[in-house]
């Protein structure tokens, strides 16, 4: 997927955490949580046992408390307080707590083992539960209550109507919503608008206007023309696959989902691994790329060392220092989005992006107030907090018309913004890196060989292959299908 490093897509997913993340904890660590039993200290169904009401559809008991525990990463936890005093006003009464921590695996599995768990928490980061086994054990609430309840600022359109395309598949497991993709992601590449004005660089929108902008940039000598995280290479993996399928069109995207035999050998990819190729052996990437870990690259992108990087929609909060909230970009940097360039004969426009909801939210199916966790999801999705969310992440929610609703937004949020609305209908995501880790791990190395010369486009799409033939004879993994 679109996987930028495992800290960052994880914790964003873009993103998305691998179904795989069992590598993470282990895969018969959570098993444990069997014995958490399900529902058994939870209602087993959506209602909290009050008269339901448009402004109270699942008819929470107002007075009883919730717990929220957020993922302190990438986009921070201030706006999980904001969310936690928009419950409460809604509750009349302090009864929702919020938590914040970047360990969701080591703090919350003893709870789930303790069949106590939170009413909702974000599972995200490199310490996420493992999703697939979550669903399997039937630890998270099946969310379609929430699709069908009404928005807080409308009675009369349902949650799943402002939800952007794609976001109810992205947190669906065979058909059944299980998780609240919060926060829309989109791979791009990115530069200073400040700086191609000054250099009088026009932003290319095909391979070939790409090359050529990239042969002036190297010519003019003062920066390399392209960096990347060569450490987390699922940042290229992503520009890749992203590229493949706008060539390819939505039926090749199926392809590789599917595990479709010859996939990954198909033109499409090998086209775009040839291209990728002669852009390495054209000296275009800046030197010593392949050490660097995502935020080192960032920086020396901010600092001038390169004109361009692949990066998600979230490369503006990151390149912030946590701790005073100043960029490492210098002022009046003004960057900006392009979506990737389009190779001759693309079936999709080249407006065309890889998008998807990330920063999975879930609601505990066994705790003691599930009602109460839907309604702080329906709250979430509010224009007030998803406006908030905007305000305080530089990053847009999950919904239709956050671009829409932007208060004073960086040149960084608006261009993604107007990306989003480029795009249209031609949003499109990928699920083989969310659902099969083993596919995920092993082009992070073929990208890297591709990226370092030591394998030609060929071996690219062969290996690559091999790893998707070997996770579909594997029996002991779960198979999912793109209808």
């Amino acid at each position: 997927m679109m996987s930028p490093d495992p800290h960052n897509i994880s914790r964003r997913s873009l993103f998305q955490i691998a179904v795989g993340g069992a590598a993470v904890i282990g895969l018969g660590s959570l098993s444990a949580c069997a014995t958490g039993g399900g529902n058994t200290s939870g209602s087993s169904g959506s209602s909290g046992g009050e008269q339901k009401s448009p402004d109270n559809p699942f008819g929470v008991d107002k007075a009883a408390p919730i717990e929220v525990v957020i993922f302190n990463g990438g986009y921070g936890d201030k706006y999980g307080t904001e969310q936690v005093a928009l419950y409460n006003k809604w509750a009349g009464g302090d009864v929702a707590k919020m938590k914040s921590t970047t360990k969701i695996a080591t703090e919350l599995q003893p709870r789930f083992q303790a069949a106590n768990p939170p009413e909702v928490f974000d599972n995200s980061g490199a310490d996420a539960l493992p999703r697939a086994q979550l669903v399997a054990q039937k630890q998270v609430a099946d969310l379609t209550p929430l699709l069908d309840a009404p928005t807080v600022d409308d009675p009369n359109t349902k949650i799943r109507d402002i939800l952007t395309p794609g976001t109810v598949q992205q947190g669906s497991f065979d058909g059944i919503m299980r998780e609240l993709n919060y926060v829309f992601s989109m791979w791009g590449i990115w530069y200073s608008s400040k700086l191609f004005t000054e250099k009088g660089w026009t932003v290319p929108k095909t391979w070939d206007e790409f090359m050529a902008l990239s042969e002036k940039i190297k010519a003019d000598g003062a920066m390399a023309p392209y960096i990347h995280t060569g450490v987390h290479t699922q940042y290229m993996a992503s520009i890749i696959a992203t590229m493949a399928v706008k060539n390819g069109g939505l039926e090749y995207a199926k392809k590789l989902d599917n595990l479709e035999d010859g996939a990954w050998t198909d033109d499409s990819m090998l086209a775009v691994a040839k291209a990728w190729r002669e852009y390495y052996d054209k000296g275009f990437i800046a030197p010593g790329a392949e050490g660097l870990d995502h935020t080192t690259s960032q920086a020396e992108w901010a600092l001038g060392k390169a004109a361009m990087i692949p990066v998600g929609s979230w490369l503006e909060n990151e390149l912030k220092d946590k701790s005073t909230g100043q960029s490492k970009a210098p002022a009046g940097f003004d960057m900006k989005v392009f979506t990737t360039p389009s190779l001759p004969g693309d079936k999709m426009p080249q407006t065309a992006i890889r998008g998807s909801a990330g920063e999975p939210f879930v609601v505990s199916e066994a705790s003691k107030n599930k009602a109460g966790g839907l309604e702080y999801m329906r709250q979430m999705l509010s224009n007030e907090a998803t406006s908030k969310f905007a305000e305080l992440t530089g990053s847009l929610v999950a919904v239709k018309d956050a671009g829409k609703r932007l208060t004073n937004p960086s040149t960084a949020l608006q261009s993604v913004a107007d990306a989003q609305q480029a795009a249209g209908s031609n949003v499109f995501n990928l699920q083989y890196d969310t659902w099969y880790a083993p596919i995920k791990n092993a082009s992070k190395d073929q990208v890297r060989n591709l990226l370092t010369g030591k394998a030609t486009p060929e071996q690219f799409c062969e290996n690559m292959q091999k790893a998707a033939d070997q996770v579909k004879a594997d029996p002991k993994i779960t198979k999912y299908q793109v209808k």
